[in-house]
């Protein structure tokens, strides 16, 4: 058996993003937007991975977090992908991720021992909070992005990542913790 796969830190529900994905939603219903309890940063997507690479997965996990004591992320600012004339991807920025790009960088080193593919792209830490079925260059959810620019969003703690199966369904995704590794 086999089930999709990422590794991740969960984010706790946090009031400001929330309101942003409001907004958002309003803006233009036909944005997908994320579920506010199911918000995270992705350190390592992994794709179809079979249940016997857990174990590996998990050691690989523990390697990535070793001496990495529990830190704090400032949400900053909002904004687009690929561009705000050009939305595919609606996003929340954050400073202080030097920790978590450490873990990202450990874990795509050592999952590429495992036989998983290495990130194509240098680790962009990010909150998704929607995303657009077309290309889209809505004037109200630009003005959105633009008054959310240098927007602090708060701050939020990290003291563990987390293997996450993701199973895709008609109303989103669901996610649900295989494991967890606290940091030390």
């Amino acid at each position: 058996m086999s089930f999709r796969a990422f590794i991740s830190v969960d984010l706790a529900r946090i009031q400001e993003v929330e309101g942003l994905i409001a907004s958002l939603k309003t803006a233009d219903p036909t944005l997908k937007v994320v579920d506010p309890g199911q918000i995270h940063i992705t350190l390592k997507f992994l794709g179809e991975t079979p249940e016997s690479k857990v174990p590996a997965i998990v050691e690989a996990m523990n390697g990535a977090a070793q001496g990495i004591e529990p830190f704090t992320v400032s949400l900053k600012g909002a904004g687009a992908f690929p561009s705000k004339n050009r939305i595919r991807v609606i996003w929340v920025g954050m400073n202080d991720t030097l920790p978590m790009g450490t873990i990202a960088t450990r874990l795509d080193e050592s999952l590429a021992e495992q036989g998983f593919e290495r990130e194509r792209r240098p680790f962009a830490p990010h909150l998704t909070v929607a995303r657009a079925k077309v290309e889209s260059s809505n004037p109200t959810v630009r003005q959105i992005i633009d008054n959310s620019n240098l927007k602090d969003f708060g701050t939020v703690f990290v003291d563990r990542i987390r293997l996450k199966k993701s199973v895709l369904t008609r109303c989103g995704p669901q996610y649900s913790t295989v494991e967890e590794i606290m940091l030390r």
